[in-house]
């Protein structure tokens, strides 16, 4: 119950933040939305399947280019159809190296993803069809009919993002719970009982990738219309760090990445704001959570090994205690 009220609580008070701040804040914690939808993209490779994906740019990119080449060069006028339209492309372009990188494991799945997102990064400063280096501009943002929303109005897009935020935690929680997420967790936790069981990892594997990039291009198409512009940037390497570090930085929940998207947003915000060499504090920043946070992370590990150890040394007094008694 408590759990409940303050997620209602939560709920209410982002509800309310347009009424208190101004259209800065507004359009940033409309991309701390964007950088949350990226971030349960991730969350579900990560958290439910154990497979670290360092090329989700890939699928955001997509989303986003698809995104600004509805409204730029397709005449698509409705933000449904073209975010249909960007799931679509970029589940279509998740295909090819999701029937390979579902066999794979480890460091193996993260560099073939990591590969592929460059190579299409490459390919996007390439094609004159999607501007080049200079990227596509003039992209507008499309209409919401058969809501009356005009989505360029800054507080009108933040609670269309919000919205759409709310419908991925809802999908991934129905699939999470679902006997599909109950096989996933399993094939994470053992392979090998859950094929004598009969079920396909290889088959449930490609499932959640496909949805995880639906999930990336989703978040895609949203950053598109949110700036405004699309360039070969969003396929870069870095967006797919900040996605994966954004889950690292919120954990196991499902409700982890939304939060940490938007406490990251304020905190690159506050640095740079406040100092010239934001980007080194940012990195330092980023660095130690890296270390410390639960995972291979060096510090993290030696601080599980000194739990192990003082836990080991209680037990042992104990039986000694009892023994002398």
């Amino acid at each position: 119950m408590s759990r409940i009220l303050a997620l209602a609580a939560a709920a209410c008070a982002l509800l309310a933040v347009p009424a208190v701040v101004g259209p800065f804040q507004i359009t940033l914690f409309s991309q701390a939305f964007v950088w949350g939808i990226l971030g349960l993209g991730v969350w579900l490779l990560l958290r439910i399947s154990n497979l670290a994906s360092f090329g989700h740019a890939a699928f955001f990119g997509v989303g986003a280019y698809v995104g600004g080449l509805a409204v730029v060069r397709w005449d698509v006028d409705n933000v449904f159809a073209a975010l249909g339209a960007g799931v679509a492309a970029g589940c279509v372009v998740a295909l090819p190296i999701a029937l390979v990188a579902a066999r794979l494991h480890g460091i193996s799945f993260l560099l073939i993803t990591l590969a592929y997102a460059e190579m299409l990064r490459a390919l996007a400063g390439r094609w004159d069809v999607l501007g080049g280096t200079d990227g596509l501009v003039g992209v507008t943002r499309p209409d919401a009919a058969p809501l009356p929303l005009e989505l360029a109005e800054p507080t009108t897009f933040y609670y269309f993002a919000f919205a759409v935020l709310v419908c991925v935690l809802l999908v991934l929680f129905a699939i999470v719970k679902s006997p599909v997420g109950g096989a996933l967790v399993g094939i994470r936790e053992s392979e090998e009982r859950m094929a004598a069981l009969g079920y396909n990892a290889v088959a449930y594997r490609l499932f959640a990738f496909l949805v995880s990039a639906g999930v990336a291009a989703t978040a895609g198409v949203l950053n598109a219309y949110l700036n405004r512009f699309v360039d070969p940037g969003d396929v870069s390497a870095l967006v797919s760090a900040k996605a994966l570090l954004i889950v690292v930085i919120g954990g196991a929940p499902i409700l982890g990445p939304p939060v940490a998207a938007i406490a990251l947003t304020q905190l690159e915000e506050l640095l740079s704001s406040n100092s010239e060499r934001w980007l080194g504090l940012l990195g330092a920043i980023y660095v130690l959570v890296a270390l410390v946070a639960p995972g291979p992370g060096r510090l993290g590990a030696l601080w599980a090994r000194v739990r192990l150890s003082l836990a080991g040394r209680g037990r042992r007094r104990t039986r000694t205690a009892e023994g002398g008694t």
